[in-house]
């Protein structure tokens, strides 16, 4: 089964300059539809390659509900953002750092591929941290966390808290295997070619 779906933007919209919030709030039925289409669970990556244009109340009116639905279990998708133009990136920063939200964005390289994926938003260096460890393992749980850490001092209640934490942003995925959660990137990983 399909884990992330890539809906183009600029295919959505019908526009290349997305701004202000009557415009945002204009789509946003756009991209709700858009993301409610895509199976349950899955990571739907907006890609904004394409786009000159688009401003921070325009982010507020379409990207910044979805992230707060998603947030508080309203709408169980995970959300990526990729291609943003770096003349906005500003924008999108300030809205989301500015509500305490995270969300990961990437860029587009070679052969469409997702690549140089970072977080975007307020997210402490021990989180962080768990964010790149569950990336480089690609799936771990707390405890094979806390086997395989440097940094004996973190205990496996210290890492299921930090899990936790970054699963309730939506940045990480978590299931059940058997009796212990299992935690692993909301997205395929960085491909060659950025």
């Amino acid at each position: 089964m399909k884990t992330e779906v890539r809906i183009n933007v600029r295919k959505i919209t019908d526009s290349n300059t997305l701004v202000g919030k009557i415009g945002g709030n204009r789509d946003f039925p756009k991209f709700m539809t858009a993301a409610t289409e895509a199976p349950e669970g899955s990571t739907v990556v907006f890609d904004w390659s394409g786009i000159e244009l688009a401003t921070a109340s325009y982010f507020g009116a379409t990207i910044l509900p979805l992230l707060k639905m998603s947030n508080v279990g309203q709408l169980d998708r995970y959300f990526m953002l990729v291609g943003i133009n770096p003349d906005f990136l500003d924008e999108l920063k300030l809205v989301i750092e500015f509500h305490s939200l995270a969300v990961l964005v990437g860029d587009i390289g070679r052969g469409d591929s997702v690549c140089n994926v970072r977080v975007i938003g307020k997210l402490e260096s021990p989180y962080s941290e768990t964010l790149d460890a569950i990336t480089k393992a690609t799936r771990a749980s707390a405890s094979i966390l806390h086997k395989h850490s440097k940094k004996n001092q973190i205990g496996k209640t210290g890492w299921a808290n930090r899990l936790a934490y970054l699963s309730q942003l939506r940045l990480v995925k978590k299931r059940r295997v058997g009796r212990e959660l299992v935690f692993q990137p909301i997205y395929g990983g960085d491909q060659n070619g950025c």
